[in-house]
């Protein structure tokens, strides 16, 4: 008996609560929009819904939104290769200007540990979006050399971190 409430009452009330007021108006403008839809032979626009059930735009709109249903961040949106993405992997992320701060000032600092020809290859692999064998044209060294080079900062660049 207990559970059958439970159901009822999220059945009857949703998750969300929303005023009783909301709830009738919600009624009337799906009788409206029936109604609408007989007489003119097409879907009618929120416009004309308005005026049958004289509402203001903006409180059908509000009616209608009211009684959409609630979705889960945790919903799941996708499925593969045993991993699940759900609709909060989805959200952006809020950038922490202060975090982005102290990553250039760490990364400043280590470019600075390294030498002039050095810090130059860096720049222009890593910043500069070039490959190693243009990198390679332009240093006047062989793309092996390049690789090499790249592999031998990185290495440095780790063991100082």
């Amino acid at each position: 008996m207990i559970v059958g409430e439970i159901k009822r009452f999220l059945r009857d009330d949703g998750i969300l609560k929303v005023s009783r007021s909301l709830k009738e108006n919600c009624g009337r403008i799906y009788q409206a929009k029936e109604k609408l839809e007989k007489e003119l032979g097409r879907e009618p626009g929120l416009d004309e819904i308005a005026a049958e059930v004289e509402l203001s735009l903006e409180e059908v709109i509000l009616a209608l939104e009211s009684t959409a249903e609630v979705e889960s961040l945790h919903k799941t949106i996708y499925q593969g290769d045993g991993n699940d993405i759900s609709l909060m992997d989805r959200l952006p992320e809020k950038e922490n200007g202060q975090e982005q701060a102290l990553d250039r000032i760490f990364l400043d600092e280590m470019l600075q540990s390294l030498d002039a020809r050095e810090r130059q290859l860096i720049g222009m692999r890593y910043f500069q979006n070039r490959t190693q064998t243009e990198i390679a044209a332009e240093l006047g060294v062989s793309q092996v050399q390049v690789s090499r080079m790249e592999k031998r900062i990185l290495k440095k660049l780790k063991e100082k971190i």
